[in-house]
């Protein structure tokens, strides 16, 4: 149930103009699902999990996610959902490994700050066994969240074959 909770958060933040009853569950891949939605724009395919370490911020809070969504003009756009909100003007960071990755925040969400890392950040997911997500609340409380990447090789498996995205 909890996790269910979860995705329809991830849905309202990544997909904001689908509604979850819009979304066809492609499935549960460990700490990872996948969803695939049509909107005005065409097909568009998610994979989403989120931390199971949360670290920092206030004691009850709701720890941030990552999400690698396919649209048909950007497949592959990795983004974070914070549902407490980023501080704002500020960044967040990925750490994959010994490599680190700037992303803007806007409200609740973050993407990079150069769209053209979002294919090397997902190299980088596939090799990793997590990544670490850093930032601070909206309050300015500095987070940094470990989400685990088993079951992500499968869940982008399922965005892409239900995308038609290659690799």
């Amino acid at each position: 149930m909890r996790f269910a909770i979860i995705a329809a958060s991830l849905l309202a933040v990544i997909a904001a103009p689908a509604m979850a009853d819009d979304a066809k569950k492609l499935g549960t891949y460990h700490s990872w699902e996948g969803y695939a939605y049509s909107d005005a724009g065409g097909k568009v395919c998610y994979a989403a999990a989120r931390a199971d370490k949360p670290n920092g911020g206030d004691k009850d809070r709701v720890a941030a996610a990552i999400a690698v969504t396919h649209r048909p003009k950007s497949p592959g756009e990795v983004s974070l959902i914070g549902s407490f909100g980023f501080k704002k003007d500020s960044e967040a960071e990925i750490q994959i490994g010994a490599m680190k990755h700037t992303f803007f925040t806007k409200g609740s969400s973050a993407w990079a700050k150069d769209a053209s890392a979002d294919k090397a950040i997902v190299a980088a997911l596939l090799k990793s066994k997590d990544v670490v997500v850093k930032g601070h609340t909206a309050k300015n409380q500095a987070i940094a969240d470990t989400v685990s990447l088993k079951g992500f090789p499968e869940a982008l498996a399922a965005i892409d074959k239900a995308c038609g995205v290659k690799r």
